[in-house]
């Protein structure tokens, strides 16, 4: 008798194990399935987002979060959306969490210090950003080096903003919102030649941006230089045609005032062009 209540004993911890088997593997099975089909919805999203249709983008994302709330690139795509409507602070939540799901995510990472720079959150946006220094396979260390440069001069460390910045045209000669920035640091260290040099090797490398003959013109006029800052300011209006930065360099054009040597150069949140720091290109 004992023998047989010890086999069906044994029988039925058989059943239990095969039974929790049976759960586990279906439910493994289940949440395969589940990012499959999240995955599904993100690259349709991609593709919306690529052929510039945002809403049915978000609608697609939307419907990967409810196969898998977190799935990386879903939040770091909509993320890069809601960025791109100036809804920063959700942005960031996005970014945030995908960096969270994948801790070696580079792009969020690096969007993510963006973010909090458009947010004006500097200490953040330098300690988000710096780990992309020290990784051998980021391939656009120069953007680090300026956003970083950029978040030290809205804060007033001009040592290390200077160091950054230097090492973001080092990196990349050819980077000229990195010239840009460097002018803008020279103009708050009282150089205004060396800002006149830097914001032309920013205009001799990205000649069609009207922003920068406008910032030319107002550092020349600063300097006393009203010959070359009016021909700036010409360069700029016929760049910027009938925009706000347009009309601004079309009054300069026609007088910019008795003060106009006194006049202390701004140095801009987020003026045209994303302010002094910079993205890293789409998703």
């Amino acid at each position: 008798m004992s023998g047989h209540r010890q086999r069906m004993r044994c029988f039925g911890v058989l059943i239990a194990t095969l039974l929790a088997v049976a759960t586990c593997s279906s439910a493994a099975t289940e949440l395969k399935e589940k990012q499959e089909k999240a995955a599904f919805h993100y690259k349709l999203a991609l593709g919306y987002f690529q052929a510039r249709n945002i809403d049915l983008s978000i609608r697609e994302l939307i419907k990967s979060f409810e196969y898998e709330q977190d799935h990386a690139d879903s939040r770091y795509l909509y993320g890069f959306v809601l960025f791109g409507r100036k809804q920063y602070e959700e942005a960031a939540e996005n970014f945030r969490t995908a960096l969270r799901v994948r801790p070696r995510f580079f792009a969020a990472r690096n969007h993510l210090g963006v973010t909090y720079l458009a947010l004006e959150r500097w200490p953040e946006a330098i300690a988000i950003l710096k780990p992309l220094l020290k990784e051998p396979t980021y391939t656009t260390p120069y953007l680090v080096h300026n956003n970083i440069g950029w978040a030290h001069l809205k804060q007033a460390d001009l040592r290390q903003s200077e160091r950054h910045l230097r090492m973001s045209v080092f990196v990349n000669p050819k980077f000229c919102q990195g010239h840009r920035n460097l002018a803008l640091l020279a103009v708050e260290q009282r150089d205004l030649s060396a800002a006149v040099s830097h914001m032309q090797d920013a205009i001799e490398r990205c000649p069609k941006i009207a922003e920068f003959h406008f910032q030319l013109g107002e550092i020349l006029t600063a300097s006393g230089l009203s010959e070359g800052a009016t021909k700036a300011f010409h360069r700029c209006r016929a760049l910027a045609k009938a925009t706000v930065l347009g009309r601004r360099c079309g009054a300069r054009v026609h007088g910019p005032g008795a003060d106009a040597g006194s006049r202390r150069i701004r140095i801009p949140n987020a003026p045209a062009g994303g302010g002094g720091w910079h993205g890293a290109g789409s998703p």
